[in-house]
């Protein structure tokens, strides 16, 4: 059974990003809006996304949108239905625990790749990142720390010189977004996260591959036991929002 909703009654993505103006397509525009109110739990999976009320929130034609259902059907958060719409997909356990392990093989390996790429700026960057992270957690708010943890580890890989190597990781992360349920059901979960996270910066700090490589694989780790948790906790085959859960 489905849930047909009504795409405006939802809260609404602004075009800013980090205090600076993005200029992105309208189907961009709303990929993103989408994309974050179905990692957010704010559409469930088997909730029919309906065009016309989709372009009339973002006041656009039915074309954008169309690209934008086409890009979330992309990365595994829509299901396109002939003559029946889009629906949100539903979060297969075994898929999130099977992306969740090829990025903690990936990104380790590319985090070292991209010590000496990370400038002064970048630094500044991800210790302003960390810095919010830990007030996320400290309010309990785990759908900011996801978004940030997303930012943080992202900053990182996209100095990895290996292009492909990034797109790799970047397509697991879009695929396995819902995964930062992790995030909202476990406070314990966050503060370990914390400090994991001030070591990985830490080490980058001071430029030593070998703890950065250690600790990043470590963390990974430390992601995909979460995980396999939260799949065990919901069980299989399929995973829902915590905030849905009684």
């Amino acid at each position: 059974m489905t849930d047909d909703v009504d795409i405006a009654q939802t809260t609404r993505t602004p075009a800013r990003s980090a205090g600076r103006l993005e200029f992105r397509t309208k189907a961009q525009i709303v990929f993103d809006a989408l994309r974050q109110r179905i990692v957010a739990g704010m559409l469930q999976p088997g909730t029919r996304l309906l065009l016309r009320s989709v372009a009339e929130e973002f006041e656009c034609s039915e074309i954008p949108v169309r690209e934008a259902f086409r890009s979330l059907a992309a990365v595994g958060m829509v299901d396109l239905v002939p003559h029946g719409g889009a629906h949100v997909s539903v979060l297969r356990a075994e898929d999130l625990i099977e992306l969740t392990e090829i990025r903690a093989l990936l990104e380790p390996e590319a985090n070292v790749a991209a010590l000496p790429h990370l400038d002064a700026e970048a630094l500044a960057r991800l210790d302003r990142l960390s810095e919010e992270m830990e007030s996320a957690a400290a309010k309990r708010d785990g759908v900011a720390f996801g978004r940030l943890n997303r930012l943080f580890h992202g900053l990182i890989v996209e100095h990895c010189p290996n292009r492909r190597l990034v797109a790799l990781i970047n397509d697991v992360w879009e695929r396995a977004e819902r995964g930062r349920a992790v995030f909202r059901n476990d406070a314990a979960h966050l503060e370990a996260s914390v400090l994991q996270h001030r070591g990985l910066l830490a080490a980058i700090q001071a430029r030593a591959v070998d703890d950065l490589r250690r600790l990043s694989a470590e963390h990974s780790h430390f992601g995909l036991e979460a995980v396999r948790r939260l799949a065990a906790n919901f069980g299989e085959p399929s995973l829902h929002c915590p905030e849905e859960r009684s």
